[in-house]
Parts: structure tokens; C-alpha cells; sequence
């Protein structure tokens, strides 16, 4: 390649975008149509690139359509939080609590990638279950005789919960890490 080859070539996107002295444009054009190489290279940089997303009305409503989308995702999660914790409470004996609730802590740090939400979660539908379980005889029996005894039963079982959910956190972050080193 000579010399009058490589500053055409340095020159090619600034002529595309008409930012050139007339002199330089004159120069350009004059080497294009001696030199086939210049000339096939200005072809191919003449093919139109992906229009960029403008702001606007579309924009917008791609916008309002992934809120949409992950706003369904949310509901979804807390409901499954809330079905995990109305059929896996530590009083029924169901030991499926442990599984789901590891899988429950991964999923939704995986998903979100907070220990906060995680957590969030899976303890609150928790409390608030066992709340009503211990709490009130809406079910047909009592656990607890008192007022502290039933929150100190519902402090227990999230506690309990939680430390699976975080076992399931630990694992989330760490297939996050091995994704990474991938």
C-alpha cells in the first residue's frame, strides 16, 4: 500500500460524512477513481449500517413493554414465595421446605442478583403466613397460647427458612462466578 493509499483510506470517513475541504474532497475523489482497492474499500463502507433506536414514541413503548414483562416476572415470584410458605411451614413436618427454599434463594438471586430481594423474598410471605397460622384459628387449631409465643413460633420458622434461602443464595453466587470465569 503507498502513501496516497493510506490517507484516502484515513480520509474515506470523514468524505462520507461531506466533512472535508473541497481541495481534500477533490483529492479523494480523483485517487477513488484511479485506484480499484480505494474504490472497492469506499463500496463496502458505503453499506448502510443498523439504524440506531431514536428516543421517542418507540422507545417508549418498548420501555412500557419490559416493565410490563418483568412486573409479571415480580408477581410471579412472589407468589410462588407465597405457596412455598402456605405448604412448606416447619409445622406440618414437610421437610421440602429445605429444598425449595435452597432453590427459591437461587432462583430469585439469580434472577434479581441481591441478597435483599432474595431474602425479601422468601422471608416476608413467610412471616406473614406463619403469622396467620399461629396467630389465628382460621385453620381449625391453635398453636400458640399467647400473643409472644405465636411470634416467637413465626420468628423461628423465618429464621429457619432464611437460612436455607441463604444456602440457596451462596449457590446462586456462586454460578454467577463460574458464568464469569467463562
Amino acid at each position: 500500500m503507498n502513501k496516497e493509499c493510506a490517507i484516502v483510506q484515513d480520509l474515506l470517513p470523514l468524505y462520507e460524512e461531506e466533512l472535508l475541504q473541497e481541495e481534500t474532497k477533490r483529492f479523494v475523489e480523483e485517487h477513488l477513481q484511479s485506484c480499484p482497492k480505494c474504490r472497492h474499500i469506499a463500496e463496502q463502507s458505503q453499506i448502510p449500517l443498523p439504524v440506531q433506536v431514536k428516543p421517542g414514541s418507540s422507545s417508549k413503548k418498548m420501555i412500557r413493554k419490559i416493565t410490563v414483562r418483568l412486573t409479571t416476572i415480580q408477581i410471579f415470584f412472589v407468589a410462588i414465595a407465597f405457596i412455598l410458605a402456605m405448604s412448606t411451614t416447619i409445622m406440618n413436618d414437610n421437610k421440602t421446605f429445605i429444598l425449595t427454599y435452597a432453590i427459591l434463594g437461587t432462583v430469585t438471586y439469580l434472577f434479581y442478583r441481591s441478597v435483599l430481594v432474595a431474602v425479601l423474598l422468601a422471608g416476608v410471605p413467610n412471616f406473614i403466613w406463619n403469622c396467620l397460622l399461629y396467630m389465628t384459628d382460621w385453620f381449625g387449631e391453635v398453636y400458640a397460647e399467647s400473643f409472644s409465643e405465636a411470634l416467637q413460633l413465626s420468628l423461628f420458622s423465618l429464621i429457619v427458612h432464611l437460612l436455607f434461602t441463604f444456602i440457596g443464595i451462596v449457590i446462586g453466587f456462586c454460578i454467577l462466578k463460574i458464568m464469569e470465569e467463562n
